[in-house]
């Protein structure tokens, strides 16, 4: 499976992503001033034990690293903001991991979880990447374990590959193009 994603012509940019309003949420780009936010949600143990690269403990300065990898335009680090009272309740990153795939992952904070944020935002999130990316792959990397991500990304059109991903434990997903 994996073979196939390394063809193409060129590198694109996720830079430039724009922001998106969907019924709840605000879904922008992280930028330097959400740092203490982006720390304050995401240095969890239910989250840092989840995504493979947070370290266990996420300090301010892993939060500022996060958002300055955006800059090189191959990772985007969206913030989803309650449209109500503009409270960070998670992240969604998108990363070009080859010529022809883009990857999505996301994390949402313990008071948020169970609200339907993630759909919400993914949803949105994978809505707009195919629009803007039509030749891509969309694909995800999840635990089996993890009923409630599994279920969203199937729900979000993704589908398991049989190949393991690149993360330890986790399965490769991908999303069909429609093409």
């Amino acid at each position: 499976m994996l073979t196939f994603l390394r063809r193409g012509t060129r590198w694109d940019s996720l830079a430039g992503f724009p922001a998106i309003q969907t019924a709840r949420l605000r879904i922008a780009p992280l930028t330097a001033p959400d740092a203490a936010d982006v720390q304050a949600l995401t240095d969890d143990p239910a989250i840092t034990g989840a995504v493979d690269f947070l370290p266990d403990r996420f300090r301010l300065e892993d939060a500022h690293a996060l958002i300055a990898g955006t800059r090189r335009g191959r990772d985007v680090f969206l913030g989803l903001r309650e449209r109500a009272d503009a409270a960070l309740v998670g992240v969604v990153g998108t990363h070009m991991r080859s010529l022809e795939a883009i990857e999505i992952g996301y994390w949402i904070g313990g008071a948020a979880r169970g609200r339907g944020y993630a759909g919400e935002a993914v949803g949105a999130v994978v809505g707009l990447l195919a629009q803007r990316h039509p030749r891509r792959l969309l694909v995800a990397e999840c635990r089996r374990e993890n009923t409630a991500s599994w279920g969203l990304l199937r729900k979000l059109g993704f589908r398991e590959t049989g190949d393991e991903g690149h993360r330890p434990g986790r399965r490769l997903m991908v999303r069909d193009r429609g093409d």
